[in-house]
């Protein structure tokens, strides 16, 4: 007989959270993606922040990491092997997504926006 049960006796059709903080810089350099999680470790200039949401705005991250107001700065989101990629105020990064690593803000220049 066989069941859709893994040794654990966990339905394999129902993700279950990780209870801890995942490292998301850790996974991107393993080339895994993130489990669902309470917590997600992310970098903001080199300094570690938890964001609890797996896909929050770009303004949510600029708040976190005390970069106000966040309309001074610009976001960028760096994937693992891949050039860094602009995050707007209001779009959503999916924290989750392979490869997410880390985040760089710059302060704008007075003659953008």
């Amino acid at each position: 007989m066989t069941d859709n049960f893994d040794e654990k006796g966990a339905d394999p059709g129902v993700e279950e959270i990780y209870d801890g903080i995942v490292d998301l810089e850790e996974y991107a350099k393993a080339g895994k993606r993130p489990p669902l999680s309470k917590g997600y470790r992310i970098r903001v200039n080199g300094d570690p922040f938890v964001v609890n949401e797996p896909k929050p705005t770009g303004r949510a991250i600029l708040t976190l990491a005390g970069l106000l107001p966040a309309e001074n700065y610009t976001l960028r989101v760096k994937m693992a092997g891949e050039k860094p990629k602009k995050v707007g105020l209001d779009e959503r990064v999916d924290l989750r997504g392979a490869g997410v690593e880390k985040f760089k803000a710059l302060p704008r220049d007075q003659t953008e926006g």
